[in-house]
């Protein structure tokens, strides 16, 4: 699986668990591509030691286009600012591995 195609598949699942529960509005959505795209970044990092800056812009843009394709005008530059500030910020926290599990958890219950 490519990584579109895991972004993808993730962001579908979340929103998906999300829309099921009926809690799916706007700052959900920012906060699933948030994990998400940090997620994504935090893997690269464990197996490559590193993230470039291209990466990032490229989780990022998938994950961007990924939201704007689905909730057309609902998402707009604001949220996905909000987004990519919130995912660093994330990833920073030394607790972040079990806060996904924790999210996740959250969603699917």
């Amino acid at each position: 699986m490519d990584i579109k195609a895991l972004i993808h598949h993730n962001l579908d699942e979340l929103l998906y668990l999300a829309d099921k529960k009926g809690v799916l509005n706007t700052d959900l959505v920012v906060k699933i591509g948030a994990f998400v795209g940090a997620a994504v970044l935090r893997g690269r990092f464990a197996d490559k030691k590193e993230v470039t800056e291209e990466e990032i812009n490229g989780v990022f843009g998938i994950v961007g286009d990924f939201c704007k394709m689905s909730f057309g005008r609902s998402y707009t530059k604001v949220h996905f600012k909000k987004m990519t500030t919130m995912a660093l910020e994330l990833i920073q926290e030394p607790t972040f591995d079990t806060d996904v599990e924790v999210f996740i958890k959250d969603l699917q219950s």
